[in-house]
C-alpha cells in the first residue's frame, strides 16, 4: 500500500497530555511546506531506522489539537502494541489511511472517548488489512 505521506524526525517531548489519558504519543515537529497532508487523524505505521526498520502500527494526529491548543502544532502518534521510551529516537511515520478531521471537544473526557474510538478503528483497520492479504 502506498502511503498518503511520510514524515521523519527525532521524537521530542510534547505536552504529555496523551500520557495522562492512557494514550502516550511520540511527537515530531509539525511538517513545514506545502506538501504536508491535511490536519486530522490517520491510521499510520511507524518505522524505527535504529532497529532494522522495525514496523509498529499506530494512530496519528496531526495539527493544532484544538481541545488542548497550548504549544506549537505537532504530529503525534500512539503505537498500538509498543510501550517503550521513544524520546530522542529517529522514526519514520507513514500515513496510511485518513480517519477524520481535527475536532474540538468540550472537555478532556470527551477527547479521551474519541481517542479510544480512534484506536479501535485503527486496530480494526489493521486486522482487516491483514485478513485481506492472507491467501
Amino acid at each position: 500500500m502506498e502511503p498518503i505521506a511520510v514524515v521523519e524526525g527525532i521524537v521530542m517531548r510534547g505536552k504529555r497530555q496523551g500520557r495522562t489519558m492512557g494514550v502516550p504519543t511520540a511527537n515530531l515537529p509539525f511538517p513545514q511546506g506545502g506538501d504536508r497532508p491535511a490536519n486530522g487523524v490517520y491510521v499510520a505505521e511507524v518505522l524505527f531506522p535504529d532497529d532494522g526498520m522495525r514496523v509498529e502500527e499506530g494512530v496519528l494526529s496531526q495539527g493544532f489539537h484544538p481541545t488542548l491548543p497550548e504549544g506549537e502544532p505537532t504530529v503525534e502518534v500512539f503505537l498500538l502494541h509498543c510501550h517503550e521510551d521513544l524520546y530522542d529516537r529517529p522514526i519514520v511515520i507513514r500515513y496510511l489511511h485518513y480517519m477524520r478531521p481535527e475536532m474540538k471537544f468540550d472537555n478532556k473526557d470527551d477527547l479521551r472517548r474519541q481517542m479510544e474510538q480512534d484506536v479501535q478503528y485503527a486496530r480494526d483497520w489493521f486486522a482487516n488489512r491483514r485478513a485481506a492479504s492472507r491467501p
